[in-house]
């Protein structure tokens, strides 16, 4: 009979536990104990208000945990990012206009401008398209890139190269400048200048404007990798540059075979290069946060100057 009682008893206070989180504080014994052990209470429904303070506090510290690894995407940042491009293309647009009247109006006949006295105009966009973006769009500092000298009390690193982790196949610093400056800058004003001179001698021209589309999202990806910092978005930046310059290489192929080839050598397979380097730098440069890799999206940032 005593056994019986005994069992009785076994079962009713397994119940009753079974009923608790087994995170909820104990009692001086160490021993979980609902506030009443009646028969009515084990019976009441389930319901959210009946959660246990302890309960609600884990929730809550849990939830506040994911919201500081949050990786929400940045809505003012890419409205910045589009916003700047269609600034940049309009005002292009307005001086391409301006020049077409000049040679009309002015120059009265074009066609008989020599190939080369268009270069340098061309040249001069092809490295300074930013002065028409309201961003801050700065390159790596040439000299220091050269020097591959590092951040010092009195001087800071350059931005976009030497401020970060890069890659140990990084070419050395001088192979930049010649890249950028001397040779696809030249391919780039000497191509235009050629589709200038084949279809119509009009600045405004769909191929001359898909070149310009592409200097004006190779300046904003300057502003997310060298200003902003933003490894991940770099990275998808630097792909949409890259399908930006293929566009432009077959539009300019379209008006001159020999322009579209040149400009899709050399330029493609610099290209080619630079998406592997970016790629290699986010993958090296995790988030201090997280210990992983960025998203590969601009995602909310409290260092991110707002601009």
């Amino acid at each position: 009979m005593r056994l019986l009682q005994l069992l009785a008893s076994l079962i009713l206070t397994t119940e009753n536990v079974s009923a608790f989180s087994p995170s909820c504080p104990l009692n001086g014994n160490g021993v979980v104990i609902p506030s009443s052990l009646s028969r009515s209470n084990t019976k009441k429904s389930f319901h959210p208000n009946h959660i246990s303070s302890c309960s609600k506090t884990q929730l809550f510290e849990s939830s506040s945990i994911e919201e500081g690894l949050s990786t929400e995407v940045d809505v003012d940042a890419l409205l910045k990012y589009h916003g700047s491009i269609a600034i940049q293309m309009g005002l292009i647009c307005l001086l391409f206009k301006g020049f077409d009247t000049v040679y009309d109006v002015v120059l009265g006949s074009p066609e008989n401008i020599p190939t080369l006295a268009l270069f340098p105009i061309f040249y001069a966009l092809s490295l300074k398209s930013r002065v028409f973006n309201p961003l801050d769009n700065e390159r790596p500092n040439i000299k220091k890139a050269i020097e591959g000298s590092d951040e010092t009390e009195d001087e800071p690193p350059s931005r976009g190269f030497n401020d970060r982790t890069m890659p140990s196949w990084t070419p050395p610093g001088i192979v930049f400048p010649i890249m950028w400056v001397l040779i696809i800058g030249s391919i780039r004003a000497y191509t235009a200048a050629l589709v200038w001179q084949n279809d119509g001698h009009v600045f405004f021209h769909p191929a001359l404007l898909a070149l310009m589309f592409h200097l004006s999202v190779g300046d904003v990806w300057n502003t997310m990798n060298n200003r902003e910092r933003r490894f991940g978005a770099a990275v998808t930046g630097v792909l949409c540059v890259t399908l930006s310059a293929a566009n432009a290489a077959y539009q300019f192929y379209t008006v001159d075979e020999f322009a579209g080839n040149l400009l899709g050598s050399v330029p493609m397979i610099w290209f080619a290069v630079a998406t592997s380097l970016i790629t290699d730098t986010w993958k090296i440069n995790p988030s201090p946060d997280t210990g992983e890799p960025e998203p590969l999206y601009p995602f909310v940032r409290d260092d991110v100057d707002k601009q």
